[in-house]
């Protein structure tokens, strides 16, 4: 409980000292009870503490706009959790996005256009507009090697409330978009394939089912 405590104070001293806090980077210091304990209590401080008056400025200019993005990306897709969890694991493992697309593809022995093909697939990921159950788990083993996570947590994130995470009927799934919520329901996985792979004329290869044909 020492350790519970001594985390929750100095939340609260940032959180009043310096702006808010990011509770995530106090609560990943701990497991278990100890960790569902804190939650708890920083859960409890946010809810008595004064509320600030918003700053559209500052928010612009602050790392909370991205994360609202995320969630939003989040609430509103086909990916789970996955828009707002990988971007902090890039983060937490210091690796820019070319980077872990990059060794990615190593890791799924992609070569020349193929590599491509992994980097639109991982940008969707990241932005909610691929159906979780559609990837396998040997892409989410090399990306949990690449980010330093398990691949069941990746499984778990992508099942998160938020994104459906399965595409839907089995068959259809979410296109390509960088603007708005997919539909699970609207485009089929067909359509889907083809954008990944830049070509309606590109027929179907083993990226293509690593990522959209589920484990």
């Amino acid at each position: 409980m020492a350790d519970v405590e001594k985390l929750l104070h100095e939340f609260i001293e940032e959180d009043r000292t310096a702006g808010p806090a990011d509770p995530l980077r106090y609560v990943e210091r701990l497991e278990g009870i100890d960790r569902a304990e804190l939650e708890a209590l920083i859960d409890g401080y946010l809810a008595r503490a004064p509320r600030r008056a918003f700053d559209a400025d500052a928010f612009e200019r602050s790392p909370a706009r991205g994360v609202a993005e995320e969630l939003a990306r989040a609430l509103g897709g086909v990916s789970g959790s996955w828009p707002a969890l990988l971007p902090r694991l890039r983060h937490r493992a210091r690796i820019a996005r070319s980077e872990v697309v990059q060794r990615l593809a190593d890791e799924l022995g992609a070569r020349g256009a193929k590599v491509e093909k992994v980097t639109r697939y991982y940008h969707a990921m990241e932005q909610g507009t691929l159906p979780s159950a559609g990837v396998s788990d040997r892409v989410l083993e090399a990306l949990g090697r690449v980010l330093g996570v398990t691949a069941g947590r990746l499984r778990d994130a992508g099942k998160d409330a938020g994104g459906s995470g399965r595409a839907a009927g089995g068959a259809e799934a979410a296109a390509f978009a960088r603007v708005g919520s997919p539909d699970p329901a609207q485009v089929d996985l067909d359509a889907f394939t083809r954008g990944a792979a830049g070509s309606r004329d590109e027929p179907r290869d083993e990226i293509d089912a690593l990522f959209t044909d589920g484990a």
